[in-house]
């Protein structure tokens, strides 16, 4: 009799948790979907950031930026700095984002290296140079970005 008891009360207690919803974020899912169109919802663009220091690196919203990894340095006419972010999208179609995002900033590739799941990009403008890092493991991906001026500017 208990065994069966305990039974029922696991079945209603895994029932119970998807008659549990959050009002507020089924309302700003409504709204998001209401204002765009379905067939727009397909093609839509991905959603970029860019790296507050760097206004012009562009980085995929999916990120989440690792402040403990990352460290800017300023000084008059310079900034650099080594910016970390993390989050699970695949590596390669990272790859593909800052080979096809970097140069609508004005960012000329330099030359590319993939061993596996690990890619590594470089870039140059006029005055810095930007070294990317994509590491993909199990759990998530980490994207290293390296800033820095140019030898010689």
């Amino acid at each position: 009799m208990l065994h069966r008891l305990l039974v029922l009360l696991c079945l209603f207690s895994f029932s119970a948790c998807g008659l549990v919803h959050k009002p507020e974020a089924a309302k700003s899912q409504q709204t998001n979907t209401a204002k765009q169109p379905q067939s727009s919802l397909k093609n839509a663009a991905p959603v970029i950031v860019m790296v507050p220091e760097f206004d012009d690196i562009p980085v995929p919203a999916k990120l989440s930026r690792d402040a403990d990894r990352s460290f800017v340095y300023e000084a008059p006419g310079v900034t650099m700095g080594v910016i970390t972010y993390s989050g699970y999208v695949k590596g390669d179609s990272l790859a593909k984002f800052f080979r096809s995002e970097m140069p609508k900033y004005e960012w000329q590739f330099l030359n590319a290296f993939s061993e596996g799941d690990k890619y590594l990009i470089s870039f140059i403008k006029s005055d810095k140079s930007c070294m990317i890092s994509v590491e993909e493991s199990t759990l998530s991906t980490r994207v290293t970005i390296k800033v820095g001026p140019t030898q010689g500017r």
